[in-house]
């Protein structure tokens, strides 16, 4: 009956109420944190502000970007293919599908494809012309149409971008 009774009391207090002090449950999400958002974005060379002139003739790429209910990260899957090179660097910018160059606010750590990066506020590159803090950002991230994915190829090829999606 007592482990009958400590089962009920894990269930309703914590499993502390059992005497164990390092047990901890987590706690149920509530009725009102929103659910995370999901958005699938196509990355092209048309997109890309300007069209680079030699960006690779199947230049392509896909990637899902989700932010979490809670707003405490922005996860970005991504992959790419054709480009007329190496990638030397890939990120998420602030802008909007019409900005021609945004600020860098989110570099993944390695631009090889698959892209597989959760970023959270101390990720947060708060550049000239962006949003001040990661939580502004990913406010309007989720709002869509404010942020694109980039990815570069060499000096000599596409440094300023090959491929391009909007995140909306």
């Amino acid at each position: 009956m007592i482990g009958k009774t400590c089962a009920l009391a894990a269930l309703l207090v914590g499993a502390a109420a059992c005497g164990s002090e390092s047990a901890t449950i987590d706690a149920a999400p509530t009725a009102d944190a929103p659910p995370p958002k999901t958005f699938t974005v196509s990355l092209t060379k048309a997109a890309e502000m300007p069209p680079c002139a030699n960006a690779g003739a199947s230049a392509t790429g896909s990637a899902t970007v989700t932010v979490a209910g809670d707003g405490s990260s922005i996860r970005v899957q991504m992959t790419y293919s054709g480009l007329s090179g190496t990638a030397s660097a890939a990120h998420v910018h602030f802008g909007t599908p019409t900005t021609a160059s945004g600020p860098v606010v989110l570099p993944f750590s390695s631009p090889a494809t698959p892209i597989d990066q959760t970023f959270h506020s101390t990720d947060y590159v708060a550049a000239t012309g962006a949003p001040a803090t990661f939580a502004d950002f990913v406010t309007m991230v989720r709002a869509g149409g404010h942020a694109y994915l980039n990815v570069h190829t060499g000096a000599a090829l596409c440094p300023a971008g090959e491929i391009r999606g909007n995140i909306q």
